[in-house]
């Protein structure tokens, strides 16, 4: 009998080796939402079964892909599908894990965060505060921020994959995907609609714009309304970019600190966000960015350590920094900065 738990230990421990991590993030995130949807089905929700359906889909194709990768590891092409793959899927889960969370919970979270929000203020919500500074032009102007969050996640994940060492592209992409994970979770566990529904009818001073501010109603309205809130990704997602390119491209990192600044007051000024989303959202960025390019770190150099390639597809298989190790810790693009 021992020898059989010794002979599993030993292909768990192989396995640990040959699935990525970011694999074992987006595995264990699908679990989660399938197993509440599971366990809610009870509830009656018509939107719980076509959910459950849907994350069984995407985990069942997700775990064919995870398969496939370990099978033919040594392939060139691992190395983009994972990367592809990876944030199509977490893409896709924003607007149907916060549907999961609206559908499957009875309980929504915006009376305490905005009890904290106004324990932060003074006894007063944020967005109160700044009710009477509210045009229509300044509208726009946040609303043009709060927009081009888009196209800075989109262009850092392009130059995150292109534009990187091979080691340090999987540290970058380990951590973001941690990101987005541990924030819907929030969004499953906490659901809420943000301040400016929750205190709608308690505005003096309604929201008006032109087209960024339509836009972003109208992008609102095509992905299920407003769910996603707690833990803001607008800030997390800004805040993790931005502190990986500080710590490995300085110059563009110190270009994107005003645009994040500004994604944050414009989650606030457009009544999408509390404050504490933002809070929380950057806390478990910069967690993440500490700790994601570790274990990636310490998975490449056991890959090496074992004779596989230090990354799937056949990359890296001669790293000096896998070999530069001083104490046990592991120096040059394994560091996390």
């Amino acid at each position: 009998m021992l020898g059989s738990f010794e002979a599993r230990l030993m292909r768990f421990r192989g396995l640990q080796l040959e699935i990525h991590p970011i694999d074992w993030v987006i595995v264990g995130l699908l679990l989660v939402a399938v197993v509440v949807g599971a366990a809610r089905l009870r509830s009656q929700q018509p939107e719980l079964y076509p959910l459950l359906t849907q994350h069984l889909s995407v985990l069942a194709g997700f775990l064919a892909f995870a398969a496939a990768a370990i099978r033919w590891q040594r392939s060139w092409w691992v190395i983009y599908a994972r990367p592809v793959i990876a944030a199509a899927i977490i893409y896709s889960l924003y607007t149907s894990l916060g549907l999961l969370g609206m559908s499957a919970m009875g309980y929504r979270a915006d009376a305490a965060l905005s009890r904290i929000d106004a324990a932060l203020f003074g006894g007063t919500d944020p967005t109160f505060l700044i009710e009477h500074w509210i045009t229509p032009a300044r509208v726009e102007l946040f609303a043009f921020f709060y927009v081009l969050f888009l196209a800075y996640v989109n262009l850092s994940l392009v130059l995150g994959a292109l534009g990187r060492p091979p080691l340090e592209r999987d540290q970058f992409f380990t951590g973001w995907v941690s990101t987005y994970a541990f924030c819907y979770l929030g969004y499953i566990f906490l659901p809420a609609h943000g301040p400016g529904v929750f205190h709608a009818a308690a505005y003096h001073v309604p929201l008006m714009g032109g087209y960024f501010y339509q836009l972003i109603l109208r992008t609102t309205a095509a992905t299920g309304g407003e769910l996603g809130v707690f833990p803001s990704l607008h800030g997390g997602a800004s805040v993790y970019l931005c502190n990986f390119d500080l710590g490995t491209n300085r110059l563009r990192g110190l270009t994107y600190v005003p645009i994040v600044i500004l994604i944050f007051m414009a989650t606030v000024v457009l009544r999408i966000h509390y404050v504490i989303d933002l809070i929380v959202g950057t806390a478990v960025a910069l967690t993440c960015r500490r700790i994601g390019p570790r274990v990636l770190g310490r998975w490449a150099r056991l890959r090496h350590a074992e004779g596989l390639p230090a990354l799937p597809g056949g990359e890296a298989d001669v790293l000096p920094a896998l070999s530069n190790i001083r104490g046990g810790r592991v120096t040059s693009v394994l560091s996390a900065y």
